[in-house]
């Protein structure tokens, strides 16, 4: 039964996969399951088997995307026990350009766009900067007792992070300006810290 559980798994981030190619190549209008199911080579009945609809399809697709943050973010994190190294990391992770090029500007605004029309899009959206904000409270938090990072409170200013992160990939996508983009990074990486440590003990 637990083999049949990770096939399962492994099938429906395959699926994803392929919808999230669909999307970066055709747009979200273009995406169908028929052609996703041609792009797969297999039945479309079979991406019907895992996902009931589109929509249920889009749901999950953006918690795809968080994974691959994830992925990408926390691994980074493993094994660093300097409080100071730990806080470069992360911002580093967040603000590096493989965490801007991990998810294609044009599938993850495609999915944003949708989410003022979806509420189920919209909850997971919410799921996913819940999650991420999460990771950086308690990293926050964390150094907030080593007396690294500045005494306030840590949610508002994991809320900070994710508005800078957030407004720079956004203008950023817009732009299309790689080296500006790059030299700005540094820029926000380095102002963030800067509040961070502002008023340590």
């Amino acid at each position: 039964m637990a083999r049949q559980s990770e096939r399962g798994v492994a099938r429906k981030r395959e699926i994803l996969e392929n919808f999230y190619a669909v999307i970066a190549e055709e747009g979200l209008e273009g995406a169908s399951i028929a052609k996703i199911a041609t792009r797969m080579g297999v039945n479309p009945s079979l991406l019907i088997h895992y996902f009931s609809t589109k929509e249920h399809m889009m749901v999950e697709l953006v918690d795809y995307m968080l994974t691959r943050y994830e992925e990408t973010f926390l691994p980074a994190l493993e094994g660093i026990e300097d409080a100071e190294k730990r806080l470069e990391v992360t911002l580093d992770a967040i603000f590096g350009l493989d965490w801007a090029r991990l998810v294609d500007a044009g599938v993850f605004y495609a999915c944003y766009s949708l989410s003022f029309r979806n509420h189920k899009v919209k909850e997971s959206f919410q799921r996913m900067y819940s999650r991420l904000r999460g990771v950086l409270v308690e990293e926050i938090a964390e150094l907030m007792e080593r007396g690294v990072i500045l005494r306030a409170d840590p949610g508002k200013l994991a809320d900070l992070v994710i508005s800078l992160l957030e407004g720079y990939d956004y203008y950023r996508a817009v732009m299309e300006n790689e080296r500006q983009f790059d030299e700005l990074a540094v820029f926000l990486k380095e102002s963030a810290l800067a509040i961070l440590r502002a008023g340590r003990e």
